[in-house]
């Protein structure tokens, strides 16, 4: 890992990788919030609690952060098989994978806060408007 500048290129990148990660769920989610905002107003004025409507925000970004990783980890996994026929092996541990499914659902759900704060401002009379 700190042997050759590979390794230190890795360490740099991942948490840009990591902040490039939740601003791009953040807007997706939220362009998603967006879209559908007087549905959320409809809620509110049937007499939702923020909390069920945070946990409809957070679902949905967890499910799309969740079907990303399937795609990603897919990809990588067999990225890592294929690099052992080769000179430098990647190398998926178990506990790294186990990981990176943590903190991607965190990172959703991290992200998922912009929505949420929108959508508690919302005033549920403008359905009627």
């Amino acid at each position: 890992m700190f042997g050759t500048g590979a390794g230190v290129t890795v360490l740099i990148g991942a948490p840009l990788g990591l902040l490039v990660g939740v601003v791009v769920v953040a807007q997706t989610i939220y362009a998603s919030t967006m879209e559908h905002i007087r549905e959320y107003g409809t809620l509110k004025a049937m007499g939702a609690s923020n909390g069920y409507i945070y946990m409809v925000i957070i679902k949905q970004s967890v499910v799309s952060g969740l079907i990303g990783y399937a795609v990603g980890m897919a990809i990588s996994l067999t990225v890592s098989q294929m690099s052992l026929k080769g000179t430098t092996a990647i190398i998926l541990s178990w506990p790294l994978v186990a990981a990176l499914l943590c903190l991607t659902v965190l990172m959703c759900a991290g992200a998922s806060i912009v929505s949420i704060n929108r959508v508690t401002r919302i005033d549920p009379a403008m359905v009627f408007k």
